[in-house]
């Protein structure tokens, strides 16, 4: 008779151990993922790598639809965000948009002219300033803005750190834009007020400095060759402008992604802060005394219809600069319709906008501003929003852009596609939990949250 043959259970252990140690892997990285800003980053950059192999993406936003058919335009009223943006570093009182005025012609003048704020002191400036006592922050993943913020924070004496500002200004880590009016909210909370004006120059930074205020600068960054693995591209970022060297003409900046007390030449800056209108932010402790001091150091910029109409008399000289071609032309152009926008004056800005896309705005552009959004939605060009907003999702396989969901879902639910407006006004709500415009967006719908 033969023996009955026992089964080992050792193959049945090893298994199981296998499993039990692939499990304790899978929680262990799910939760260094979600805690250990490093290993996310190389997740991320690792899923972005993928999905550029798989989906390329054209580097450059679309070009305007030729020949599109143009729905009656809507009523513009008063946009929300657009009344909040101009709200900024205003008081409520007199922060009401500019009456929309009649669209002028776009082509520069023969003889283009722009002449800067002049300074509201005749008394000369130091050559050279360095401001102390900054804690310094490297930036977390997709993090400049409230890094860059908790870093002029501590100027101050504000003691959180970018973790206190992201909690608030952008909860969920995939958003990639913190909008300086999101900056002005937080820190109207904390203690402090600010300024949000466009139109920069390299004396008006140098004025505040001197003064002792450092300034938040938003502007375009061109990742190096030597930066590859961390970025590629252009991208969007702040940095705080903590000094000056006129010997060197260099600004000494606080940037949470290249390095403390890095320097930025004055015509480099220039080049780079283009691309956002020339965009800066004084931040500072609330008190009467600091207020009336910032108004002065602001000159004629602290009106904001003034300040909107220098940046767009500035923008005109820059698109008939002869010097300037491709991508800066394309940005100048952006700026002309940025500042037509902000007066609605929806037409001129949408033509402006056409001809910045013909020159190739960068595929991350619409990450940051949203002015062709309501450029071409108040002028009933809906399909221009839904392709603008469409590269600028696909642009990331992961996009935290609740604003580029909200607008389409706008366009959408303008052309009657109201199933594709729902899908894009919840994708939004997704994106920023308690954002009020995909709210009402729904509402209108009928459709739940």
């Amino acid at each position: 008779m033969r023996k009955r043959r026992v089964a080992s259970p050792w193959p049945l252990a090893i298994a199981a151990l296998i499993v039990g140690l692939l499990l304790l892997i899978s929680v262990a990285g799910l939760y260094l993922y979600q805690t250990s800003d490093a290993v996310f980053f190389r997740v991320q950059q690792a899923q972005a790598d993928l999905y550029a192999a798989i989906n390329p993406q054209a580097e450059n936003l679309p070009t305007a639809v030729a020949g599109a058919t143009r729905i009656a335009p809507r009523t513009p009223g008063v946009d929300p965000e657009l009344a909040s943006d101009l709200a900024g570093g205003l008081p409520a009182s007199t922060a009401t948009p500019p009456a929309p005025t009649a669209s002028p012609t776009l082509g520069p003048t023969a003889t283009p002219s722009f002449t800067p704020t002049p300074s509201p002191s005749p008394t000369p400036l130091p050559a050279k300033v360095e401001l102390g006592d900054f804690r310094y922050e490297a930036q977390k993943f997709n993090n400049c803005g409230p890094a860059s913020l908790a870093v002029n924070l501590s100027y101050w004496g504000w003691v959180g750190t970018q973790d206190d500002t992201a909690a608030v200004m952008k909860p969920n880590r995939e958003d990639k834009n913190v909008s300086p009016i999101e900056l002005y909210n937080y820190v109207s909370t904390i203690g402090f007020n600010a300024y949000i004006r466009n139109n920069g120059t390299v004396e008006l930074l140098k004025r505040f400095i001197a003064a002792g205020y450092p300034v938040l600068v938003e502007k375009g960054l061109q990742c190096g060759p030597d930066e590859g693995t961390r970025c590629e591209g252009w991208f969007g970022h702040y940095s705080v402008f903590s000094g000056y060297d006129d010997s060197r003409r260099v600004f000494i900046i606080q940037d949470t992604f290249r390095g403390a007390n890095k320097t930025v030449g004055y015509d480099e800056l220039m080049t780079l802060w283009r691309s956002f209108n020339y965009n800066y932010t004084v931040v500072f402790p609330q008190s009467p005394e600091r207020e009336a001091e910032v108004v002065q150091l602001l000159g004629n910029a602290v009106d904001l219809e003034v300040n909107y109409d220098e940046a767009l008399a500035r923008a005109r000289v820059d698109v008939a600069d002869t010097a300037l071609k491709n991508q800066d032309l394309a940005f100048a152009w952006f700026n002309v319709g940025t500042n037509l926008h902000y007066t609605q004056d929806y037409a001129g800005a949408a033509e402006a906008y056409d001809r910045s896309r013909e020159y190739g705005l960068p595929k991350r552009m619409l990450w940051y501003q949203f002015g062709p959004y309501r450029a071409y939605y108040f002028t009933g060009r809906y399909q221009d929003v839904i392709d603008l907003a469409t590269a600028a999702i696909n642009a990331t396989p992961n996009p935290g852009l609740e604003e580029a969901y909200y607008w389409r879902g706008q366009a959408y639910e303008a052309l009657g596609e109201y199933t594709k407006a729902i899908e894009d006004y919840r994708t939004s709500l997704l994106k920023r939990p308690g954002y009020k415009l995909p709210t009402d967006g729904l509402a209108r719908l009928g459709a739940a949250p």
